[in-house]
């Protein structure tokens, strides 16, 4: 059920990072875009995507490398493979949009 080394509650650390990324991030943007107008540019989406793909690589590596087969990892790393997908091309197509 649960990692049995600590590179596998790394991982599973990791994308607890990478997904809770998506929900403080906007939270950071709308307290601070005022103050810190950077926070309302590119670089938010683009350091959500960091985060989730980071994630995501830590993860493949932990259940492909590490031979994690817990479902906490199993999990963690579809959710974080998935997420970056989908997050990465969102901030593209913005990106290339002009959004």
């Amino acid at each position: 059920m649960f990692p049995d080394t600590g590179f596998g509650w790394f991982a599973a650390i990791c994308a607890a990072v990478g997904l809770g990324a998506w929900i403080a991030l906007p939270i950071i943007t709308s307290v601070f875009q005022d103050e810190y107008p950077l926070t309302d540019s590119y670089l938010m989406p683009v350091l959500g995507v960091s985060l989730t793909v980071l994630a995501a690589v830590v993860n493949v590596m932990a259940v492909w490398k590490g031979h994690q087969r817990s479902v906490v990892s199993l999990v963690a790393m579809f959710l974080t493979v998935m997420a970056s997908l989908s997050f990465g091309l969102i901030v593209i197509g913005e990106g290339l949009s002009g959004a």
